[in-house]
């Protein structure tokens, strides 16, 4: 697994700034941060992080005119962190172009908001988690929180977002082995991507970082700023190839044809039982019709071990299906607010797997305004008539389906 390196800039009164290593004293440098960002992308970063810290000081003078200038004049992606409180902001700064956004207190203070940012942007959106002494802390750290980031993630995870970034407070540590610790923990508790921060002073952390399981890379400010750290000398530490693992595999949208079997997860929580007879009788329909097609439906699967499963238990054996998976089939009508189809399609986009949403409702795609949450986060829409008796829907589904794969197949 490749480990990423991405630079963060701190921007305060349209300076470059850095927190020292105590943590309590802000460090205005020389630099600009026009000519950070230069710097950074000349140097070969994959991708920036621009923090605002009167933003996220709820300042009504910050610094949002000068980084959409930033992300304008950039070659390549930034993403957006501090005070982003709404919706609205959110939309505005993908407009202005960023490649992501980094929400921080609104993410532990409104999950909701969340989950529609998530949805209207498929992979923009990464959440912030900041700890200290085992809890979240909120509003740049200045407000600790009663949560503890191992029973928070997992609810960030089923809000769709693309990633956490687990930022660790204790600026005064010597060692940050119990900060990398708990982010090394964390990544074991979902399957998006977890990154560290505010744990890299020297090369040798990155070293340390990189050779930890299951953490995908490291946010760097003030190391890097500050030359402490050389950023193309991190970015060599960081490509060096991993001795002893298993080859990484992952299927964008996999080649599938009559000589293997297509491996399909059709996911379509609900709590209706017509609506669980409807999935069973499409999933008899598709595999009838595509001999080379097989299918999984984990709820009715699972419920019909006779097991009881606690939702940890019954995640596990979600992903444990969809990482089998060659494509993800998402049932978009008549979603339960219950049900789990906002984790499914997170998960499948973080495995990088190709999603077809059905559908009855007709859904414009150049409009901003989508009926359905998830119909966004699907490669591909299949619609079918309502109005047509049960056969002759499922057929319809069936046969679009087979066309597209083998489409895909002969590309």
């Amino acid at each position: 697994m490749p480990m990423f390196i991405t630079p963060e800039i701190h921007i305060q009164n349209a300076q470059l700034v850095t927190r020292s290593s105590s943590g309590d004293v802000d460090i205005f440098h020389e630099m600009t941060p026009q000519e950070a960002v230069k710097k950074f992308a000349d140097e070969g970063a994959s991708m920036l992080q621009i923090f605002d810290i009167d933003a996220a000081k709820l300042l009504p003078d910050n610094n949002e005119k000068l980084i959409k200038q930033l992300i304008f004049d950039s070659d390549i992606p930034i993403q957006v962190s501090g005070g982003i409180r709404s919706l609205s902001q959110i939309n505005d700064w993908f407009e202005a172009g960023a490649a992501r956004v980094a929400l921080g207190t609104i993410a532990i203070t409104d999950a909701q908001l969340v989950t529609e940012a998530s949805n209207r942007h498929p992979g923009g959106i990464v959440v912030t988690l900041s700890t200290s002494n085992g809890f979240v802390w909120i509003d740049d750290g200045k407000t600790q929180t009663a949560f503890r980031p191992e029973d928070i993630i997992r609810e960030l995870q089923m809000t769709g977002v693309a990633g956490i970034i687990h930022r660790n407070l204790d600026y005064n540590l010597d060692d940050f082995s119990e900060a990398l610790a708990l982010t090394e923990q964390l990544s074991h508790e979902v399957p998006i991507p977890i990154y560290s921060s505010g744990t890299v002073r020297t090369l040798d952390d990155i070293a340390r970082i990189k050779y930890m399981p299951n953490i995908n890379g490291a946010m760097i400010g003030h190391a890097l700023v500050s030359g402490n750290v050389s950023l193309p000398t991190a970015l060599s530490i960081a490509a060096q190839q991993e001795v002893g693992l298993e080859p990484e595999s992952t299927t964008p949208i996999v080649k599938m044809g009559m000589h293997r079997s297509v491996q399909a997860y059709l996911a379509a929580f609900t709590r209706s039982q017509a609506s669980r007879v409807w999935s069973q009788t499409l999933r008899e329909a598709i595999t009838s019709d595509n001999p080379y097609m097989e299918m999984s439906i984990p709820q009715i699967d699972l419920e019909a071990s006779d097991s009881e499963l606690s939702d940890e238990e019954k995640q596990r054996q979600y992903e444990v299906a969809m990482d089998k998976a060659d494509i993800i089939i998402v049932v978009l009508d008549g979603v339960d607010s219950e049900a789990w189809t906002g984790f499914e399609c997170g998960y499948a986009r973080a495995q990088g797997k190709f999603i077809y949403g059905i559908t009855s409702e007709k859904i414009d795609e150049t409009s901003s305004e989508k009926k359905n949450p998830f119909a966004v986060m699907c490669d591909e829409l299949i619609y079918f008539d309502a109005s047509d008796d049960v056969e002759r829907s499922h057929s319809e589904i069936s046969h679009a389906l087979a066309s597209s794969i083998m489409v895909k197949n002969l590309q």
